[in-house]
């Protein structure tokens, strides 16, 4: 292409972080300019007298100063001499008000690498170049943000542009993913027909529209505007084509599924029975529908979380209680991750927003809390069996089926170690995983058998894709197990892409037909749940064990997220001119407009699993109990109490004020060494929850301040922040990973083994609206 000018909807302000991270290499960008301003000696029939065609040549010749040494180079080397994407890409923004839709923007132009050539020098004579290519009237590729609007007339401003009526447009992208319809509202398609009725306002011909998606229920609203539109136009256009990749794990970095490989036919069997349940699901889906159409998006989360747990509850491979019992040993601490593992078994505390919706919209309290009490009530019927425990169970007296050939795959990490535990999974000869894990053993080992309890999009997109898949599998659900399922598997017969797997789609989803999936109740409850959510509520990043009663910095964000910070605690802000997208300040730096990395629970939970398998938060970890090891051993006693009750009047003797109740924690941390690893393979530190009373337990056992300091900071905190999902000690640790994940505090190649993480970050920058001090004596 000679040229070209590239629409995008819609317009955020997060769009081009990822084009930041991609490195675009300078010699075949060099190379490419060097056969172009060779061509345009000659015929420059192709060329546009009003673009700037030989400014963009010598911009892209000048990188060749920037070439890597030979030999490879260093790893630092290589990044400093390297564009990025969004440096060799002219970007516009749209602007917001009475002057012109886009302004002229040079500094973007080969942004950070103009440094390390020859383009400032006093002689180059590039300036003018530079600015030219930087000049939306004059770039010869550009892209062009549009932002999302209810009117036509209102987008018809920035489709009037000089730029599209003496050049054209030639195609418009619409970013209809997750992540592009982030600052929307549910009513994303609106916005789309709009934009569609005002493409016909832009000059010439009329620019093709490719609309991106990840889910199929974004894929269903997206083809029914452009039918929709496609019919009220003269004459009438055809239908749009289809087509698309498997992505395993969905990111610019990841690689598609090949689906040239044989795949053979796979026999699907399905139990996902449930009409005993559809009236109760359905009264949950109508009120949170009603809830939603209202404005009363926080209580009508509190539906989705109702039918979560109905689903979760009775998907359960074991019965509730015996799985709560388990969780409670599995999860013993009092840190958030496991506080969040041993609720999912109970029910009270997921039902607690439904059960609010009577204080916060009174008018729908009374549909409210019988739906609560009916869900509370159907919850308790599965104490010992749940619907799928009871299927699992009949399905296991089938020798073909309980083999060392068959594999177990169960949706959730924690639901699958709870079962692990269980007096059931003795009898199970089978191995077990989850559906994380799914992909990778399938691919490892050869099963004849599967079972798929609970089965979720991310397990069907691994059995229709995979070709080691076994031969037979049996797919087990209830209470909506289905409903993201079938709408996975309806689309793959349509579109030539996927035809490899068609086959496997089709068996998929005549076996799930057949054993029950209500498809209609199915995806209409999946279509509610899986609408754009509520962003977390404040996210506290100040407290650290004791209660924090200083100063607090309260951000609120674009897209709705409330954060709270101590004054000193470390803050990413987007930083669009270095290599690295994030510079770190302090919380009380931050100002209204700054481009913030949000920690929410997408991110978190990630980053503390990777900074769970730190090396270097495990071997200091290991020193620590060693230590308490020889402690142990060392103090007088003949038991676990007569040991604290010793240490207790060592301690007494330091700090007066600790009284007998510290018996049962003192044992506690006397016993931290002998603590098994939990489910992650992590052992807990069992230490004092804050420094004051850590200090005056290891110094009554003799160890010296500076020693206990260095097992503080260097042990106990980094292997509570790991654990913790907010917090002040979590904070630091996180922005230190961000800003250095190879370093050897953190320990190893976190970004390579969770390829898509580093997207999940660059995705969750959001724009400042507003900043608040809270003064300390406020702070009660």
């Amino acid at each position: 292409m000679a040229h070209a000018t590239l629409g995008f909807w819609p317009w955020r302000a997060g769009a081009s972080f990822a084009a930041r991270s991609i490195l675009v290499h300078p010699g075949d960008v060099h190379q490419a300019a060097a056969r172009i301003a060779t061509e345009m000696r000659g015929t420059q029939a192709w060329a546009l007298p009003s673009l700037a065609h030989e400014s963009q040549c010598l911009l892209d010749l000048r990188l060749m100063d920037l070439k890597p040494p030979t030999g490879g180079g260093s790893a630092k080397s290589i990044l400093v001499r390297s564009p990025t994407l969004l440096e060799t890409t002219s970007v516009f923004a749209p602007m917001a008000g009475t002057g012109l839709p886009y302004l002229p923007d040079p500094t973007q132009v080969l942004r950070r690498v103009r440094a390390y050539t020859h383009m400032r020098d006093e002689n180059a004579g590039l300036t003018d170049h530079v600015a030219a290519i930087g000049d939306p009237m004059c770039a010869p590729f550009g892209l062009f943000g549009l932002p999302a609007e209810n009117r036509a007339d209102r987008l018809g401003r920035y489709f009037a542009a000089k730029r599209f009526s003496e050049i054209g447009l030639d195609g418009v992208l619409v970013d209809a993913t997750r992540n592009g319809r982030s600052e929307l509202s549910d009513d994303w398609d609106r916005r789309l027909a709009v934009l569609l009725d005002a493409l016909a306002t832009v000059p010439g011909r009329r620019p093709p529209v490719i609309v991106l998606v990840e889910d199929v229920f974004a894929m269903r609203r997206a083809a029914k505007v452009l039918r929709v539109h496609a019919a009220a136009q003269q004459p009438r256009r055809r239908r749009a084509i289809e087509t698309g990749a498997y992505l395993p794990d969905p990111s610019p970095f990841a690689a598609a599924i090949d689906l040239g490989v044989v795949h053979p036919p796979v026999q699907f069997d399905a139990d996902i029975k449930d009409a005993s349940l559809a009236p109760l699901r359905e009264d949950l889906v109508s009120l949170g529908r009603t809830l939603r159409e209202a404005g009363h998006q926080k209580a009508a989360e509190g539906v989705s979380q109702a039918l979560a747990l109905l689903r979760r509850s009775a998907s359960l491979p074991i019965g509730l209680e015996e799985a709560r019992a388990i969780s409670d040993i599995l999860y013993d601490a009092d840190d958030e991750v496991d506080v969040s593992a041993r609720s999912l078994f109970r029910p009270k505390m997921a039902l607690a927003a439904l059960a609010a919706i009577k204080d916060t919209v009174p008018e729908f309290g009374q549909v409210a809390a019988r739906l609560a009490a009916a869900v509370e009530a159907k919850v308790a019927a599965w104490s010992d069996e749940t619907p799928v425990s009871a299927k699992l169970a009949s399905v296991l007296q089938d020798a073909d089926w309980n083999r060392r050939t068959t594999l177990m795959a169960v949706g959730d990490r924690r639901v699958m170690e709870a079962y692990l535990g269980s007096d059931r999974a003795v009898g199970y000869d089978g191995a077990v995983t989850d559906h994380g894990g799914l992909r990778q053993e399938l691919q490892d080992r050869s099963y004849e058998r599967l079972i798929v309890v609970s089965p979720t999009p991310h397990a069907i997109r691994t059995l229709l894709s995979v070709a080691t898949c076994p031969s037979r599998v049996l797919l087990l659900g209830d209470a909506a197990g289905s409903a993201l399922v079938v709408a996975e598997a309806a689309p793959i017969g349509q579109i030539a892409a996927f035809a490899p797997m068609a086959a496997r789609a089709q068996a998929l989803g005549t076996a799930l037909a057949r054993g029950g999936a209500n498809e209609r109740l199915d995806l209409a409850e999946a279509e509610f749940r899986i609408a754009a959510t509520l962003p977390e509520g404040e996210i506290d990043f100040t407290q650290a064990g004791e209660r924090y009663r200083g100063d607090i910095i309260q951000l609120r964000t674009q897209r709705g997220h409330r954060l709270a910070y101590r004054p000193t605690s470390d803050v990413l802000l987007s930083s669009p001119g270095e290599l690295r997208p994030f510079e770190k300040v302090q919380a009380r730096e931050v100002k209204k407009g700054d481009r913030l990395l949000v920690l929410n629970a997408e991110v978190r939970e990630p980053i503390r699993r990777a900074l769970a398998g730190s090396r270097e938060a495990l071997s200091q970890l290991q020193l620590y109990h060693d230590h308490i090891n020889r402690i142990f051993a060392e103090t007088p006693g003949g038991s676990v109490v007569d040991k604290a009750r010793h240490m207790l009047a060592a301690m007494r003797a330091i700090d007066p004020t600790i009284n007998a109740s510290e018996i049962p924690n003192i044992s506690r941390w006397l016993t931290a060494g002998q603590a098994s690893g939990g489910p992650d393979g992590v052992k807990q530190p069992r230490a004092a929850r804050d420094w004051a009373r850590f200090r005056t337990f290891m110094s009554a056992a003799g160890v010296a301040t500076p020693v206990a300091d260095l097992y503080w900071r260097a042990a106990v905190v980094p292997a509570r922040s790991y654990r913790a999902q907010e917090g002040y000690f979590f904070n630091q640790r996180v922005v230190q990973f961000v800003r250095d994940p190879e370093s050897a505090a953190i320990g190893g190649s976190a970004w390579a083994s969770m390829p898509g993480l580093w997207q999940s970050v660059l995705d969750a920058v959001d724009e400042v609206t507003g900043v608040e001090t809270v003064r300390g004596e406020r702070n009660g």
